[in-house]
């Protein structure tokens, strides 16, 4: 079994950790992985199968993730950035390829605009493209609960945001899922003192992903049913960047990660390793290039 192999680094009043488990026979630049807010570096082990065979797996704990140090009011989406580069130093590394998803795709797109030379191919899933007004009016319902003292009540709330709640559409184990993320939610918010407000700044804030990009290769996809941004400003936002490929994986939603782990792990590495995205049967339509 490969080691897990954890450092923690420094940066301006921050900690921040990553945890790389190294593949004994690569064949592409290692993958670095960040998923949404909250969600730390032990999370992404169900990618290892996919991962190993063909390159190193890094994953990490940004400010703000985990048991790394919140941003500071002053501190933003550079910040974040600046992070991830000094990873990729600290393992003396060129270049990565870099799965972003949901809130770490915001920070991929935005680390591959500052410095395109750092990655050799990105992949993008669940992106924020733009938090309608609806999503905000759900988070203040939400936090008001929280901050009378009914985290159970936020997280019910939460779940109407991340969670696609139409019946008469299929999303694979609904119901599973939707458990394991009011627990996984309930548990950031109530086990660290700066949960909630790191939550609410990725929703507060704009993150939204804008500028397009040149010079690294690209996939956005997401789950047909994506509650966050829909599957049509996901595919329009692709457009803005160039040579970049589209795709959705059918009977999911923001989670989908967790609803269909095996199919968009591999999308991912089939995309990082060069392997055509044709003829997969979890894709509601050919995955298409869009920019």
């Amino acid at each position: 079994m490969t080691r897990a192999i954890t450092h923690t680094l420094q940066l301006d009043g921050l900690s921040f950790s990553y945890q790389v488990v190294n593949s004994e026979a690569p064949v592409i630049e290692p993958v670095l992985v960040l998923g949404g807010v909250l969600q730390g570096m032990h999370g992404w082990s169900i990618m290892e199968r996919h991962v190993l065979p063909h390159a190193g797996l890094i994953s990490v704990d940004l400010p703000g993730a985990g048991e790394s140090t919140p941003l500071r009011p002053e501190q933003d989406m550079e910040t974040m950035c600046r992070a991830t580069e000094i990873i990729i130093d600290d393992l003396g590394l060129e270049r990565v390829n870099f799965l972003g998803y949901s809130f770490g795709s915001a920070v991929a797109f935005r680390c591959a605009q500052r410095r395109p030379d750092r990655y050799a191919r990105l992949a993008l899933g669940g992106v924020p493209v733009r938090i309608s007004d609806k999503l905000i009016d759900l988070w203040m319902r939400g936090a008001q609960r929280m901050l009378s003292g009914d985290a159970n009540g936020f997280v019910d709330v939460l779940a109407e945001m991340f969670l696609c709640s139409n019946t008469e559409v299929t999303v694979r184990n609904r119901d599973v899922v939707r458990q394991l993320v009011k627990r996984m939610t309930l548990r950031a918010v109530t086990n660290s003192a700066h949960g909630f407000r790191t939550m609410e700044r990725s929703v507060l804030e704009n993150l939204d992903p804008q500028g397009g990009l040149n010079g690294v290769p690209t996939l956005v996809f997401c789950g047909e049913h994506d509650t966050i941004s829909s599957l049509q400003e996901q595919k329009e936002f692709a457009a803005t960047i160039e040579d970049c490929t589209f795709a959705a994986i059918g009977e999911a939603d923001h989670w989908v990660f967790l609803q269909r782990r095996y199919e968009a792990s591999d999308l991912v590495m089939r995309f990082f390793t060069g392997r055509p995205l044709t003829d997969l049967d979890y894709l509601i339509e050919p995955s298409m290039a869009v920019g």
